[in-house]
């Protein structure tokens, strides 16, 4: 029962650290909560996931609710002369306050309360960055596709990995609970 009790508070003591780590970590505007990891971890993510459903994913206006009937129809990206037009503010205060702020379309939602103020102006060098992908997309296609790749932050990594470590020495010492208790209720003979 020693060995059990043993394991049982190290279990404890190392969910405490790690509990402690995570929220010194959240405390300090680190983002490691599921939603940021999975439609937060970049600019691209973020747009694919809020506004790609109207916009598209590669923002033409020819989304997955982009329809013949939509009046106005969603607003194409891509569309260089167009987006020159458009200061950062305007976008931002769009993506903030929803279209119609900026005396556009009512149909886009405003994301303000939902995004950080970090996160919109990504967004916003986002949006700018498609309409530039396409006046220079004859030009990568040529080159190949470009890889990016996005590392995770240490702090997210050392959670994950105590977290699975964690939860893997729980498992473990139920499953030898478990076992010892069978092994005591078995009648000997």
């Amino acid at each position: 029962m020693g060995y059990f009790m043993c394991w049982k508070k190290f279990a404890v003591n190392t969910a405490l650290v790690f509990g402690v780590i995570g929220w010194f970590a959240t405390a300090n505007g680190a983002e490691v909560s599921p939603r940021d990891q999975i439609f937060l971890l970049s600019p691209k993510k973020t747009f694919d996931y809020y506004c790609s459903p109207c916009h598209g994913l590669k923002g033409k206006g020819d989304g997955t609710f982009f329809t013949i009937d939509l009046k106005p129809k969603p607003r194409n990206f891509t569309d260089l002369d167009y987006m020159k037009k458009r200061t950062d503010d305007q976008l931002i205060k769009s993506i903030t306050d929803g279209s119609k702020s900026v005396d556009k379309s009512n149909l886009c939602p405003p994301w303000g309360k939902t995004l950080t103020d970090k996160k919109i102006k990504e967004l916003v060098a986002y949006i700018r960055g498609l309409a530039t992908q396409e006046s220079a997309a004859p030009v990568a296609v040529a080159k190949g596709p470009v890889s990016v790749d996005e590392k995770e932050s240490p702090v997210k990594a050392v959670m994950r990995w105590g977290f699975i470590a964690v939860i893997t020495i729980a498992l473990a010492s139920g499953a030898i609970s478990e076992w010892k208790k069978l092994r005591n209720e078995s009648p000997k003979g």
